[in-house]
């Protein structure tokens, strides 16, 4: 490799012109033959190097991502602590508590709630708050506020997931429908949620994920720490382990 840089320096120190104004149509025909064939030359010896650089570099920007990411989730953490009854399930003296962000219409949020129930069943010292995040159009939103009305009206995590386990649109009809079955008044419910401060949580929750960087849902915080996506049960209480040890 240092032949092959000698070898181009020299090239270049054939030529009259100042180095830095060097241009291509300053090299002769000859002289660009060469230079390709060195370049070439270098690509070969050191393709490998460049590319484990390349791959460090990024390794690098990920790193620094996550650690910014995680310094935003663990503020995000600090300000729930300020905030009165959060839609939630679990235990309230949890020592772990799990975020998800997360839209009804989301088919991954759905297989999500299977997991965390798993988890539930499995360990009774977690606690898991749901973050509504209604991402995906109109029906999403309306979802949404009928949600956090159930909040409200004390029936939270049993219309979440009457919602969620629902087969078909999550229109009015059905929202209606479900809010019955799980013994929520529906007349008062639908009052609650056309109230201006639901929206206003709504778009708190929007502005916070993007802040966290989650822009897809299901997104997880878990500890301290951001998983976006789905994560299986296994791999949850892996997590949580991890984060008790670390206490």
């Amino acid at each position: 490799m240092i032949r092959t840089l000698y070898a181009f320096l020299l090239v270049l120190a054939l030529t009259t012109t100042p180095l830095h104004t060097i241009q291509a149509q300053d090299f002769t025909d000859a002289q660009k033959a060469e230079i390709k064939k060195l370049f070439d030359e270098y690509l070969a010896n050191s393709g490998q190097q460049i590319l484990e650089s390349v791959n460090n570099y990024q390794a690098e920007l990920a790193e620094k991502d996550r650690q910014e990411q995680s310094k935003k989730a663990k503020a995000f953490i600090k300000s729930l602590n300020g905030r009165e009854n959060l839609p939630s399930t679990g235990n309230d003296k949890a020592d772990v508590t799990i975020v998800e962000f997360f839209d009804y219409n989301c088919g991954y949020c759905r297989k999500a709630l299977e997991e965390i129930r798993v988890v539930l069943k499995k360990d009774d010292k977690v606690k898991v708050i749901f973050i509504d995040m209604p991402i995906l159009g109109p029906a999403s939103v309306e979802a949404a506020k009928w949600s956090i009305a159930a909040h409200r009206m004390g029936k939270y995590f049993e219309f979440h997931q009457a919602v969620m386990d629902h087969n078909g649109p999550k229109d009015e009809k059905n929202l209606e429908r479900l809010a019955k079955d799980v013994g929520l008044n529906v007349k008062k419910m639908k009052k609650e949620k056309d109230k201006e401060d639901i929206q206003k949580i709504i778009d708190q929750n929007l502005k916070e994920a993007r802040d966290i960087g989650i822009n897809g849902t299901p997104g997880f915080i878990i500890g301290e720490e951001v998983y976006p996506g789905f994560v299986q049960a296994a791999q949850i209480q892996e997590v949580i382990t991890e984060t008790r040890k670390a206490k």
